[in-house]
């Protein structure tokens, strides 16, 4: 069969071999291979010319056989490196049409009804033709006036190439190779203890730029990597023919005979893009023909039949019948849950049924495997057992809390459901087998603790403020020190919001109205944190802080931040009295003198009536006011 005849066969006329591959043969699309000229006794994907994905178009240049595998380039690699050393424009080199070419693969001989090769692209003759034009007395016609000549007839193929790999034809009657192969022959003969049936297993096919050769391989793996490189192409990825010749010849010097073979693609010598298409081609397979209601039985669940990422285990839980009753619990949760975090919420309410069923089996004599001997005794047990772990530090109040939460909505579901009604796998589950509200621990207090950053990173960040200050902007040095000058106080009730002002205002009490950044000693004024700083910081800070003036109409200390509209001019000072409201902040920066105040792009604002937000333009060790707020500023 003829590469001009190599359309897709039917999946009738396609090789079969097990179950397995009938399976894959089934879900190749025809169309695709049609589109790739497949043809199962050839065996040799050839790419097409227009096609949006997998497409390789022909080269420009008038003359050249040769396609252009990398669409950034105009033209194809051998045309590139003739344009750089022509000098000439692009539009110029276009016009010049290619002389030869190489690595164009095998053509016929031009003598008619001749099966044999021809030996070059120029000479356009089969060895026995060349011979017959050239050392007989035909030697002085031309090539036209030779192949209509009375004396020249065509002659029978030799046959195929006897290298599992190659599709060519042989060149002569006693050598059992195609040309190039024959020359490769020469050259391995030339190693100690050469195998030449198994070089003629393993060796690499002669390809042009649009063929690549799947001959020599085992009837399954061709049908899978022709099913993945499909499943590629409809997901949009492109695939070279550069990329695909080494990763098949290596699968065919190592003897593969499936993909689920080749466990480390990395350590077998393929690169990075073959492995991501290996991956990609073992997933396609390993997801065809699965569907849900056949990945449900199973102890561990592929999440992509499902329509997540990852894999689902029930191996925490230890009792067959409470296993699979999880099993029917986590199908019937799984399409309520509409977030990217479905697979790990139901993983994680597994793990808490498997701490239940591992109390169960330590506190059980017959191990938790009978549901209907369950009882009062087993919950008390299970809930001591997770006070237990949670004094010893094995888990966190708050995940003891979250895992008997889970616990008990399970067991509830576990009756609507009607998994313990007679026959059911949980039958005779008793009803006080269930978490009640008084078995729930307490809610765990909300602590500040392990929040603040390590002492030796803090003093990283203080010591190369510089250079953050550089690598961003200005605002996001200042945001950084009020951040450490405050400890990053996060206020989260109207006292700890009155502590942190109190403790700002004590600060401003003390502080000097010097307007450059803190030094080193200058962060001590503030009583509950001593800021560490470097002295060569501190004494850089120093030396590049710039006075600035301020805008005119406006006498307060305003923050360096961006706006997107111009601030008001006018400035209503806010009562300093009332319930809610704040001593003024803006009395400390009304004693400044207009040269001492900082340039900034804000305005100072008091915060709104009833508010319990630190005051906005308040000094801080730093010698910045706090940011305003646009949620919280007042507008004139």
């Amino acid at each position: 069969m003829t590469a001009t005849s190599a359309a897709a066969l039917s999946r009738s006329e396609a090789p079969a071999e097990g179950e397995r591959l009938e399976e894959i043969l089934s879900a190749l699309d025809n169309d695709f291979l049609a589109l790739l000229g497949w043809d199962w006794e050839r065996r040799v994907i050839t790419w097409p010319r227009q096609h949006p994905v997998i497409g390789l178009p022909d080269c420009p240049v008038p003359g050249c056989p040769l396609a252009i595998t990398v669409l950034t380039r105009p033209m194809c690699a051998g045309c590139i490196e003739r344009w750089r050393r022509t000098g000439l424009l692009l539009e110029e080199f276009l016009l010049v049409p290619k002389e030869t070419s190489r690595g164009v693969g095998q053509g016929p001989c031009r003598v008619g009804s001749c099966e044999r090769p021809r030996v070059t692209v120029a000479g356009q003759l089969c060895l026995a033709h060349h011979s017959q034009h050239t050392k007989t007395g035909l030697i002085a016609l031309t090539l036209e006036e030779f192949l209509v000549h009375p004396r020249v007839t065509g002659y029978a193929s030799f046959g195929p190439c006897e290298v599992a790999a190659c599709y060519l034809d042989r060149v002569g009657r006693q050598a059992p190779y195609c040309k190039a192969h024959l020359n490769r022959l020469y050259q391995a003969r030339t190693t100690p203890g050469f195998d030449e049936a198994h070089w003629r297993r393993t060796d690499r096919a002669i390809c042009t730029t649009r063929e690549v050769s799947l001959r020599g391989l085992p009837d399954r793996l061709v049908a899978e990597l022709l099913y993945g490189l499909w499943a590629r192409t409809q997901e949009g990825f492109k695939a070279r023919p550069e990329c695909l010749r080494p990763l098949y010849d290596r699968l065919r010097i190592y003897q593969v005979q499936q993909l689920a073979e080749v466990t480390d693609p990395a350590g077998h010598g393929h690169s990075r893009e073959q492995v991501t298409m290996i991956r990609a081609w073992q997933r396609a397979l390993s997801l065809l023909n699965m569907t849900p209601e056949a990945e449900r039985v199973k102890d561990v669940w592929d999440m992509a039949v499902f329509g997540y990422t990852g894999h689902m285990s029930f191996a925490p839980v230890l009792q067959e019948p409470l296993r699979e009753a999880m099993k029917i619990w986590v199908y019937d949760d799984l399409p309520r849950r509409r977030n990217k975090n479905a697979v790990q919420h139901a993983r994680a309410i597994i793990a808490a049924v498997g701490m239940l069923s591992e109390s169960l089996r330590v506190q059980r004599q017959d191990r938790g495997t009978v549901p209907a001997a369950w009882g009062r005794s087993d919950i008390v047990a299970f809930t001591n057992r997770m006070g237990y772990f949670t004094a010893t530090g094995k888990i966190s109040p708050s995940r003891r809390l979250a895992f008997t939460r889970f616990v008990r909505r399970v067991l509830l579901r576990f009756r609507t459901l009607g998994l313990t009604a007679p026959g059911q796998l949980l039958e005779g589950m008793p009803a006080d087998f269930a978490i009640g509200p008084e078995d729930m621990p307490d809610e765990p207090g909300d602590t500040e603790a392990g929040r603040d950053l390590p002492e030796q990173v803090l003093r990283e960040l203080c010591a190369h403020l510089d250079v953050l200050e550089a690598m961003s902007s200005i605002e996001v040095r200042v945001a950084t020190e009020l951040l450490i000058d405050t400890d990053g106080v996060r206020t989260r009730s109207t006292r700890s919001r009155s502590t942190a002002w109190s403790r700002t205002r004590t600060a401003l009490t003390s502080w000097s109205t010097t307007i450059t950044r803190p030094t080193g000693s200058a962060a001590a004024c503030r009583s509950a944190r001593r800021r560490p700083r470097s002295s060569a910081a501190s004494s850089s800070a120093s030396a590049n802080a710039t006075p600035q003036t301020p805008r005119p109409g406006c006498d307060c200390f305003r923050a360096p931040r961006p706006t997107r509209r111009a601030p008001s001019r006018s400035w209503t000072s806010p009562p300093s009295t009332g319930p809610g409201w704040a001593p003024s902040p803006t009395s400390w920066c009304r004693s400044w003198s207009p040269k001492e105040t900082p340039a900034s792009h804000g305005w100072c604002r008091s915060t709104r009536p009833g508010s319990s937000r630190t005051p906005t333009g308040t000094a801080t060790p730093s010698g910045t006011p706090t940011p305003v707020s646009r949620s919280t500023s007042s507008r004139s």
